[in-house]
């Protein structure tokens, strides 16, 4: 019953652990992909990736050009030690998420433009167990996009990055799932900081 009311309330799968305790999960061993990935992208061999090489190897190996800013909020968000790039635990986290968000994205890129339109994204979110009112898709498209209607691959990583992670802060407030809030002004803002 309670999973059902967390569900309901937040539109999210609750089966799936939420994003901060998957993100603080450590791991004894790495994945054999995931460090001949990283061992790829650490072109300086300094035990770190920074945004640069991971927009690299974006290009490399999705055929993708990821913005400057999208590849350093995610660098800023999955870097926890907070030494200017991701190592590979950290990496490894992030590749879990990307291999997810890729998956939604070009199973409902169905013309393969590169791009998500308002339909395409709400499937794409769906896909995932995140069920929003058309008008709160149509939001985040307009929010990436106002004339093109479209979101591509990049911001949609960030908006689902985004979501989860205000998801979460929004679930550690409201301890009765009730899917209200109240906050205090400078709590509202420090939850808004985290998220960005």
């Amino acid at each position: 019953m309670l999973s059902e009311l967390r569900q309901r309330k937040y539109n999210y799968a609750v089966e799936s652990p939420s994003f901060l305790m998957q993100f603080n999960h450590q791991l004894s061993t790495v994945h054999p992909a995931v460090e001949k990935w990283f061992r790829t992208m650490d072109t300086k061999n300094e035990g770190k990736i920074s945004s640069k090489e991971l927009q690299q190897a974006f290009e490399i190996f999705q055929g993708k050009h990821f913005s400057d800013a999208a590849c350093k909020f995610v660098v800023r968000l999955f870097d926890l030690d907070k030494n200017g790039g991701l190592d590979i635990k950290e990496f490894e986290t992030l590749y879990h998420y990307i291999k997810q968000w890729l998956v939604a994205f070009n199973t409902y890129d169905r013309d393969e433009s590169g791009f998500l339109d308002e339909n395409e994204l709400e499937c794409a979110l769906k896909h995932m167990n995140i069920n929003f009112s058309p008008e709160f898709v149509k939001f985040l498209i307009t929010k990436n996009s106002p004339k093109a209607r479209k979101i591509s691959l990049d911001q949609y990583i960030i908006t689902c990055i985004q979501i989860q992670r205000f998801t979460d802060e929004f679930k550690l407030r409201d301890k009765n799932f009730t899917g209200n809030v109240t906050v205090k002004y400078e709590d509202f803002l420090e939850m808004i900081m985290r998220c960005l």
